[in-house]
């Protein structure tokens, strides 16, 4: 049996948590990496192995020119880089955020991995939101809001970094909402 996705959030309470966010052009930058890439969290800050964080994106691993980043994920017991697609927006703020880093710093070691998962629930309780809102929250809304924006489900696969179709399958669920609002442009439009 397939694992079940987490209740999405809307576009609507995404929208309201980043704007919540603002007032931290970390805070901000953080969360609106997660919902516009899809990044996990262990991608975006790295992994405690072996006693030492290891991985997590640094400034050489961002190509501002092409908007790319490569971040590390966890195949196989191996962690393999892979490239992530950033928005025009996503990696202005960026660029602006790491201007004074030398290549070699971790973007985001300025704020602790359990601060980072703090960062959607934190916001969220701020806008009266009283989901159980997660940085997989964000994961789920990037691939879900994907799939139902056109994107196919093989590049979907590439984007989300998952080694199986099946994982990607999960969030690809059909509500009955998508399917009156699909007969209705079919039919009645």
């Amino acid at each position: 049996m397939p694992k079940r996705a987490p209740d999405p959030i809307t576009e609507d309470e995404l929208n309201k948590i980043l704007d919540a966010a603002i007032v931290s052009e970390r805070d901000y930058l953080i969360l609106r990496l997660l919902a516009r890439t899809g990044i996990r969290i262990g991608e975006l800050y790295g992994v405690h192995k072996q006693g030492t964080w290891m991985y997590g994106i640094q400034k050489k691993d961002i190509d501002f020119q092409n908007k790319r980043l490569w971040v590390y994920s966890l195949k196989q017991r191996k962690y393999v880089r892979r490239e992530v697609l950033v928005d025009d927006a996503t990696i202005g703020l960026l660029k602006r955020y790491t201007a004074q880093m030398t290549p070699e710093d971790h973007v985001f070691r300025n704020v602790s991995y359990r601060q980072i998962q703090r960062l959607p629930k934190k916001y969220a309780q701020q806008m009266g939101i009283e989901k159980n809102v997660s940085c997989h929250s964000f994961r789920h809304f990037f691939i879900t809001n994907s799939w139902r924006k056109g994107i196919d489900i093989a590049r979907l696969q590439h984007l989300a970094g998952h080694a199986d179709l099946k994982t990607t399958m999960i969030y690809t669920h059909v509500t009955t909402e998508d399917v009156e609002k699909k007969y209705r442009e079919i039919y009645e439009g």
